[in-house]
């Protein structure tokens, strides 16, 4: 997992985690205002149960943060994140 790589892909509205050059997991939103909307986060088959998910999640609301915006999380999985991560509680 040294080589993960956070990509905003904006043309599929999606925060995407690559690691060694292959799409590992993938968290989908939409933009609403100053306003990230995150729908929907899956880690890719074969690669659960290895970190990706909060690695994605960490960056991707860091991400969220250095652009001063705020996030709307209807996605269970960056909800229960931000619960048990309280330094991304602001961002709501």
């Amino acid at each position: 997992m040294s080589r993960t790589i956070l990509n905003n892909n904006t043309e599929r509205h999606r925060y995407e985690l690559i690691d060694d050059g292959k799409l590992v997991c993938f968290s989908e939103y939409d933009l609403t205002g100053r306003a990230v909307r995150f729908l929907h986060t899956e880690v890719v088959q074969g690669h659960e149960g290895k970190g990706y998910g909060s690695v994605l999640a960490k960056q991707t609301l860091d991400d969220v943060r250095a652009q001063h915006k705020k996030v709307i999380p209807i996605c269970e999985f960056i909800a229960g994140y931000i619960r048990k991560h309280g330094e991304y509680a602001d961002l709501i």
